[in-house]
Parts: structure tokens; sequence; C-alpha cells
């Protein structure tokens, strides 16, 4: 006789509210934070396990919002027997959404924080403390 679980019941007391595109869900957000860089560098891995049903079909660059936060798909991994999924996320900035469609092809139009004005392939951009600047010295010249 073959057991069928119920999922949601999996989700019921700890999940929030998961959507990407028109599909809605419940998920179980996990941010552990994590000190890297020989102690120099705490950073926070975003994870929500979901049903595979809903969100296995996910690729590199969708667009999830859980809990009200918007998040970036990084990678959708198959947990035990395939029934869920974890979501790799990487979280969006505050009014931002994941750009594009999927699969996203990044262009330096997603970076937020930068302005070059004639920006070249191979051009190297320098953080100079403050913001991200296409440097003409690194990049042969042009600016």
């Amino acid at each position: 006789m073959a057991f069928t679980e119920d999922l949601d019941l999996f989700l019921a007391d700890f999940g929030v509210t998961v959507v990407a595109g028109a599909v809605s869900g419940v998920g179980i957000l996990d941010m552990p934070s994590e000190i890297i860089a020989d102690g120099v560098v705490l950073t926070t891995d975003y994870k929500v396990t979901c049903k595979a049903s809903l969100f296995g079909s996910l690729l590199y660059g969708a667009a999830v919002t859980v809990d009200g936060v918007n998040y970036s798909v990084r990678e959708v991994m198959k947990i035990d027997d395939g029934s869920f999924v974890e979501l790799m996320l990487s979280k969006i900035a505050p009014g931002d959404v994941a750009p594009g469609s999927q699969p996203h092809q990044w262009s330096l139009d997603d970076l937020a924080d930068v302005a070059l004005t004639s920006p070249q392939q191979g051009d190297v951009l320098i953080n100079d403390g403050t913001n991200w600047v296409n440097t003409p010295e690194i990049n042969g010249g042009g600016a």
C-alpha cells in the first residue's frame, strides 16, 4: 500500500508566503549567517524550502518574493525524495525587483550603483571606497 503524504503539513507551522510570477505557495525561509574570510566578513545565505511541484522549475535569475522581500534565484536543489526543493537566493535591494526574464542575461544595466560613460567589453570596474568606477588607466585609456 502506497503512503501518501500531505506536503502542506510540513510547511504549516513555520511557512511564509512565496511568490514567483503567477505561482504562490508556502515555504520555510532560512537565513543563516556565517563568518568567512578568516573572520573578516559576515555573510548571510538565503534559502527557502518549498514544494517542488510549485517552484522546482525556476531558473537562475528568476524573481521570487519570500515573506514580502524580493530575491533572485541562484540555484534550485532537490532534497530528499524530490518532493521539496531548496531555492538558494540572493537578496535584492529594497525597492528593486529581480531584473529580466528566465534565464536572465546579466549586463552593465543591472548594476544599480554604477555609472559608466562609454563602457567597452573587457573593462574593469574598481571600487574607489564609495562607488564603482570605470578606471581609464586600467582599461587602456577608455573612460
